[in-house]
């Protein structure tokens, strides 16, 4: 996701009024500047432990979990786990039949992102430049980075394994670490005048890593972030999700339905006809190949050629999505300011 030097930069054409950036993925600084402040009524907020040297708040303590807006979720093992707003994190054993609170979770900031390695391992990261780890499948977090000066948010968190991981947001704020997110360190994605693009996803695999961010920018590393090349794709918006198919192709999505892919490792991309103007704000690939798009309005768009071609669809209630979750046997789960909007079903 990207753009120029105010937070409004990259958000959806003709969104104007402070209560339109309340919309959908990708406008997470935005959401914050509308929801920011105090817990929802129905939370219940309990002090945490010193982490740090600093005293933290626990994430709220919600009424009705399965409605907290949510804008990240990822698997552990074969457990699903959902994060939000005000630091509430879901998890779901239950293929997403059901859902329950984490149990300690050490922040109230707004969570976008979230990467699990394995079953047990997996970071959050959000607002404040958070980043939490949790060591038992999303049960019990603590906090390992947080920025209170400044305009800090984090929009997405990749670890390629373990030991080595990424974050990247706002106004081309980017992290490292080499020990598994018990130190951070600062990353130049873009160098030059203009290096303070906004940078929403990163995503790809041991061997290249992939930025996707304002004005149609996209980054690539090959060498571990230590280098990074800017392309330049024909896209006049920004990109707000990114992700390396089981093929090593790529695909990028973001404002009013512009969706890229690339076959040459990110070298060069092309415009892929979405069939929807909606802006698009998450892509998951299911073990069959089968690949999902969401968007707002209640968008979804479908490939099951590899990427190639997608046919858009519209819910009946037109309910913003905020990204998906593939599952193996069932239905994608799907969430959003709304929570989860629909249990999954099992495949036929």
């Amino acid at each position: 996701m990207t753009e120029t030097s105010s937070f409004k930069r990259g958000l959806p054409e003709g969104i104007a009024a402070i209560v339109g950036l309340c919309i959908g993925a990708g406008l997470w600084y935005a959401h914050s500047m509308c929801t920011a402040g105090a817990a929802p009524a129905s939370a219940k907020v309990m002090a945490s432990p010193a982490i740090n040297g600093r005293a933290q708040i626990s994430a709220a303590a919600v009424a009705d979990p399965m409605h907290a807006p949510l804008y990240a979720a990822a698997h552990a093992g074969r457990r699903i786990v959902v994060a939000g707003e005000h630091g509430v994190v879901l998890l779901s054993d239950d293929a997403g039949q059901t859902f329950r609170q984490a149990r300690t979770v050490p922040t109230q900031a707004l969570l976008t992102s979230l990467s699990f390695v394995d079953d047990k391992q997996g970071w959050a990261a959000g607002h404040d430049g958070v980043v939490i780890h949790t060591a038992d499948g999303g049960e019990t977090w603590v906090l390992q980075h947080e920025e209170l000066d400044g305009d800090k948010p984090l929009f997405s968190i990749f670890f390629r394994d373990a030991q080595h991981g990424f974050a990247v947001g706002l106004f081309g704020t980017a992290i490292q670490t080499a020990d598994g997110g018990k130190n951070w360190t600062a990353l130049t994605v873009e160098t030059g005048d203009e290096n303070d693009h906004h940078l929403y996803a990163i995503f790809g695999d041991a061997a290249a890593l992939y930025v996707a961010g304002e004005t149609g920018l996209i980054y690539r590393s090959s060498d571990g972030g230590a280098s990074w090349s800017t392309i330049k794709t024909s896209n006049p918006g920004s990109f707000w999700a990114g992700l390396q198919l089981k093929d090593g192709s790529l695909l990028a999505a973001g404002q009013r339905g512009h969706l890229f892919g690339s076959r040459d490792q990110g070298a060069s991309w092309s415009e892929i006809p979405s069939g929807t103007e909606q802006s698009l704000t998450g892509i998951v690939q299911a073990a069959d190949g089968a690949i999902l798009v969401t968007g707002l309005a209640g968008t979804t768009l479908s490939s099951t050629d590899g990427g190639k071609t997608f046919s858009a669809q519209t819910r009946n209630d037109r309910v913003p999505l905020n990204g998906a979750l593939s599952q193996a046997a069932a239905a994608p789960v799907l969430f959003g300011d709304k929570g989860i909007v629909g249990r999954p079903k099992e495949r036929e």
